[in-house]
């Protein structure tokens, strides 16, 4: 009878480890960025997927902005988040020729989480869902969450990716780091 319980014990505490390591897994804290990431070379250049909702997101999407911020982030990334309301504050001060977009690279399979995650966050962005076309030109180089890579209104990457969360959790103070990350970029493409 022992040993059943003992059996009963290891297999709950390792489904426990099991899960816990699953969601943070690839979950990044802490302010990082990909120097030297040279492989880090990602294209939006031909991709069609869908937003949460269902509408239709290819490329034509890109091509009235000089510049576009794509966040990726999943539902089970504390740090993703957590920095979405500094993303919100982000969209409301970026000039016009900017926009950002998150990928939900979860959101496939648990779109209402998602949903549910945005809205209680209050990040207005249209967020889009992984496909073949995205996996192979973008999504197939993030090894964690959160990472924000620009492109240009071609699809070409512009600039290394932010991956990581910033150090800070001041919703302004992550808002103004990402937007001197847009700065820069927009100074590349100058």
């Amino acid at each position: 009878m022992k040993r059943k319980t003992h059996i009963k014990r290891f297999a709950a505490m390792a489904a426990v480890v099991l899960v816990l390591a699953l969601t943070f897994a690839g979950c990044s804290n802490g302010e990082s960025d990909s120097q030297g990431s040279d492989n880090f070379k990602s294209s939006l250049k031909k991709f069609k997927t869908t937003t949460l909702d269902g509408e239709k997101f290819t490329q034509d999407n890109l091509k009235d902005y000089d510049l576009t911020v794509v966040n990726v982030w999943s539902t089970g990334c504390g740090y993703c988040i957590d920095e979405m309301p500094a993303l919100e504050k982000l969209k409301g001060q970026l000039p016009s020729n900017v926009q950002i977009v998150t990928i939900c690279i979860d959101g496939e399979e648990s779109p209402d989480t998602a949903k549910k995650v945005l809205a209680k966050q209050g990040l207005t962005a249209k967020t889009i869902v992984p496909s073949d076309s995205l996996n192979e030109g973008l999504l197939q180089y993030v090894s964690g969450t959160p990472t924000t890579v620009f492109f240009d209104k071609n699809g070409k990457q512009v600039g290394e990716p932010k991956v990581g969360a910033f150090s800070t959790r001041d919703t302004d103070a992550v808002a103004e780091l990402y937007l001197k990350e847009v700065n820069a970029r927009l100074e590349k493409l100058s």
